[in-house]
């Protein structure tokens, strides 16, 4: 029974759906021969302790790459035949934007530590400078005790007194019920637009889920079609005549919904791993905003700040004595006047010099940590943009133009570490495979080159069966203990195993 050997692509995707929920969707290894390549099951041996299988030359290890977002492709610093080491640079998208954003979100993060930091410091010393001469200036007063006395001047102290005891009161009131109200409302909003942002969030995520699944499922409908037309068009190559236009004109449209699907498939991927990602970025985002306004919140409850109190006490000592300086007309009033002056100008002082408060860096921290999260963001997306090669091997294929627009769904790069090579065979059935032990001698033979064979050994039996066309079918690995350099990627290869 003939079968086509499609569907690495897709078992690798149901894998990753699987674990979608807890851990990123980690890029599908597409490992397409470039040549529709059938493989047919061999009909068992009658010796009984032989199996023969029929395999294909692979790379020891090889890997598709594709860029993890789309872009114009600005630079390829490598080409077709090229060697390349680990993490080596391959290929770049333009990335002038994302500098731009990654310096923006530097400057914001710069800019709410500054803040911080100001907050740590205390006042400035033009700030001090002008405090203290404040304090000059109403030590001076306190030596002025010959100042006429007018209605004006008594309505303007009464006035000054009445406006103190007024900011006092205020200040051991506390915040007013409205200010609290519409601080406790916008935590209120915060916290529900946290858990809409987790919902709406999670759903879309799981959207993107579904639509990976039925992608995934599409896939696998394309390829069995374009299996049954394929070998459907070989059975009937054999009968006298050619093959009819038509039935060729269906193995081509076959072959391009193959194609189709998996563009599909990997745009859904690539929507799900960005509905992932949003979904991460939008809850940081709204518990940053629920951290301040809390910190808000508790700002305003907190009791008013005792050098604030002191200020305002000495302010209303201050408008007292003034007011007895005036209506009494004795020096002691002028003198006690220009003492309380003096007090309150050091109170401000002492104001200016207190340290902030908890709930005030709370609020400046939260700022410092919501710019961190934006700048990490965009230095992610920056490295993004470049791909890096994560072996050591050989450019196999390269699918890239300077100035074209990557979309990020197609592969980019096929890297293949050539030094060694393995035969792998995927037509064993549960029958042959019981037969079959790692460290089983094998000699192998190729359709390629009559009358040629190697040894090698069983290296690895893959421990779960896949269901081929009714057939429950093992992957067997297969090294050869030597190689030759007429052979290459994807050629068909005859193994006997065992005696």
């Amino acid at each position: 029974m003939r079968k086509i050997m499609i569907g690495g692509l897709l078992a690798l995707a149901l894998a990753g759906i699987t674990t979608c929920s807890n851990n990123p969707v980690q890029p599908v290894q597409v490992d397409r021969p470039f040549q529709p390549q059938p493989t047919v099951t061999i009909p068992p041996v009658t010796a009984p302790s032989g199996v023969i299988a029929e395999g294909r030359v692979l790379p020891a290890e090889h890997v598709s790459l594709a860029f993890e977002m789309p872009g114009t492709v600005a630079e390829i610093l490598v080409a077709e035949g090229d060697m390349v080491t680990e993490g080596q640079a391959l290929a770049r998208l333009d990335t002038r934007d994302l500098v731009l954003q990654v310096e923006q979100a530097q400057v914001s993060l710069d800019q709410a530590q500054a803040d911080y930091d100001k907050l740590l410091e205390g006042a400035t010393p033009e700030q001090v400078a002008a405090a203290e001469a404040e304090i000059a200036r109403a030590e001076g007063s306190l030596q002025a005790t010959q100042f006429g006395v007018t209605q004006a001047d008594i309505a303007a102290a009464q006035a000054d007194l009445a406006s103190a005891r007024a900011s006092l009161a205020e200040l051991q009131a506390g915040p007013k019920n409205p200010d609290i109200q519409s601080a406790q409302a916008v935590v209120d909003q915060s916290r529900a637009n946290l858990q809409s942002q987790r919902n709406a969030l999670s759903q879309t995520k799981s959207n993107a889920e579904l639509q990976l699944t039925q992608a995934a499922n599409a896939l696998r409908n394309a390829q069995d079609e374009y299996s049954r037309i394929y070998w459907d068009n070989r059975d009937k190559e054999r009968l006298p005549g050619d093959l009819p236009q038509e039935l060729i004109d269906a193995e081509a449209a076959a072959l391009r919904a193959v194609d189709d699907s998996e563009a599909a498939f990997q745009q859904a991927e690539l929507s799900f791993e960005q509905a992932r990602q949003a979904e991460l970025t939008g809850i940081e985002n709204a518990e940053a905003q629920l951290r301040d306004a809390e910190a808000r919140l508790e700002s305003l409850l907190s009791p008013a700040d005792a050098d604030a109190i002191a200020a305002a006490q000495a302010q209303v000592a201050n408008a007292q004595a003034r007011l007895a300086q005036l209506t009494g007309g004795e020096r002691e009033g002028n003198i006690a006047a220009a003492e309380a002056g003096v007090a309150s100008a050091q109170a401000n002082l002492d104001e200016i010099n207190a340290t902030p408060s908890d709930a005030t860096l709370a609020g400046a921290l939260a700022r410092i940590k919501g710019a961190e999260v934006s700048l990490k963001q965009a230095e992610l997306a920056f490295e993004k943009a470049m791909l890096l090669s994560p072996i050591t091997g050989t450019v196999a294929e390269l699918n890239l133009k300077v100035g074209e627009v990557s979309t990020g769904s197609a592969d980019a790069l096929v890297i293949a570490d050539l030094s060694s090579w393995k035969i792998e065979t995927e037509d064993l059935t549960e029958l042959d495979v019981v037969k079959v032990r790692e460290g089983d001698q094998v000699i192998i033979t190729f359709d390629a080159i009559d009358d040629f064979e190697l040894p090698g050994t069983v290296t690895t039996i893959k421990p779960i069966g896949e269901n081929r066309q009714g057939d429950i079918v093992y992957s067997v690995t297969i090294t050869p203990n030597s190689w030759d350099d007429r052979l290459r990627w994807n050629m068909t290869a005859s193994v006997r195993i065992g005696e």
